[in-house]
């Protein structure tokens, strides 16, 4: 099962949510694989892999460099839970794959070989728009989309649905998207209710329950190369796990 954590709109809590969610359900003995494609490397910098180690990374897996044995490593710091690090190639990952045949498939082809050694594979997902980011929804079984909010996250939300509604009725993304999830939810900020509000209004029952808080400590975890619920008992550490289980239950009803 391939779980995305996807949102075209940057700083939305893409990569927070999949590094902890992986480390969560790796806490409940599941094998977790948790696959970086961002070429800042957040969710591998969070998990302890400093820039310099990367190697080998998800480039060079796309690339058809290394044997996707070769690139999975431990996280030492999370029990049952691995990383395929992100890196600085994939900027130009759209020039290097332009010969490749239908290139839009190459992530849903390397990617499929994990899915008999793992439980769950998690997708912490570009940003954007490009090649990478929109053959996602072909190669993942569900996206999960966090959402800030905020007025342009509500827009930005707005759009993605409209382009993810038009690829279901293309038949390029038979991802089912199991859920949008609030994230960094501050209600001492004027307009953060109504902009709840309205983003359940329209999704009434495509929006978690779980709401994430807005959480200094998140800030903190990744300079300690641990993930949040990991590194401190909070609030926010507590929706996440939270967050986990009601995503499980999600999964169940939808067999």
């Amino acid at each position: 099962m391939i779980i995305a954590a996807y949102n075209p709109k940057d700083g939305v809590g893409k990569t927070t949510t999949a590094v902890n969610v992986a480390a969560v359900l790796a806490d409940m003995g599941r094998s977790v694989l948790l696959v970086d494609l961002e070429a800042d490397m957040n969710a591998s910098i969070s998990l302890g892999v400093r820039p310099i180690d990367a190697r080998p990374s998800v480039a060079e897996l796309l690339l058809d460099n290394r044997r996707s044995v070769d690139v999975v490593r431990r996280v030492d710091a999370v029990e049952n839970l691995h990383l395929i690090t992100g890196s600085p190639r994939l900027t130009t990952i759209e020039q290097a794959l332009r010969h490749v045949r239908q290139p839009e498939r190459r992530l849903r082809d390397v990617l499929h070989p994990f899915t008999s050694r793992f439980d769950v594979i998690l997708l912490d997902c570009p940003a954007g728009y490009s090649l990478l980011a929109t053959s996602i929804p072909d190669a993942a079984d569900h996206l999960l989309v966090p959402i800030r909010a905020d007025y342009l996250s509500l827009e930005s939300l707005a759009h993605f649905l409209r382009w993810y509604s038009d690829r279901r009725r293309a038949r390029r993304a038979p991802a089912h998207l199991v859920g949008i999830l609030l994230t960094m939810v501050d209600y001492r900020r004027p307009a953060t209710r109504e902009v709840v509000q309205i983003i359940r209004a329209h999704n009434r029952r495509g929006v978690f329950r779980t709401e994430i808080p807005e959480d200094p400590r998140a800030i903190e975890a990744p300079s300690h190369g641990v993930p949040l619920v990991a590194y401190a008992r909070t609030r926010a550490a507590a929706a996440y796990e939270r967050l986990t289980r009601e995503l499980l239950s999600r999964l169940r009803r939808r067999r």
